[in-house]
């Protein structure tokens, strides 16, 4: 699945080559930052693929996490 940037329903996906399945992402997230996923982005984290996720948390807060491509363990969380 490659693309510039896919719709999944109000989530934005931007990505610079082969993506995780959107599922193991937001399995991840809902267990390490639970709430409403707003965005996921590809990066780049000390020269590895990574995923930033801004979540809308149930307090009403932003917060972001970052999941490295490869594992999806979490190695940022703001």
């Amino acid at each position: 699945m490659e693309a510039s940037a896919r719709s999944h329903s109000s989530v934005l996906v931007e990505d610079a080559g082969t993506l995780r399945p959107l599922r193991e992402i937001y399995a991840v997230v809902a267990r390490e930052m639970p709430g409403k996923v707003l965005r996921i982005k590809r990066v780049r984290r000390a020269g590895r693929q990574a995923y930033a996720v801004r979540v809308l948390k149930p307090d009403g807060k932003r917060g972001d996490i970052v999941l490295d491509g490869a594992t999806l363990a979490v190695i940022e969380r703001r």
